[in-house]
């Protein structure tokens, strides 16, 4: 398997941040919030999709014995 530097990179930078922050998940979630309010125009905008909604059943349906 051939190693991506870039990956290397990526993964060598989380596992840093997430040593600074004695690997706790509130305190990371915590980061990532402050992050999203600092840099609000690295934040993917996603817009809703309706999904269209299933007919209804017209007949009830049969249950196991």
């Amino acid at each position: 398997m051939h190693s991506d530097p870039i990956l290397r990179e990526v993964h060598r930078m989380k596992d840093e941040s997430a040593r600074e922050m004695d690997y706790d998940v509130h305190k990371i979630f915590q980061r990532m919030q402050q992050n999203e309010k600092k840099h609000p125009e690295r934040m993917a905008k996603i817009t809703p999709v309706a999904v269209p909604h299933a007919k209804p059943r017209t007949a009830p349906r049969k249950t196991a014995k």
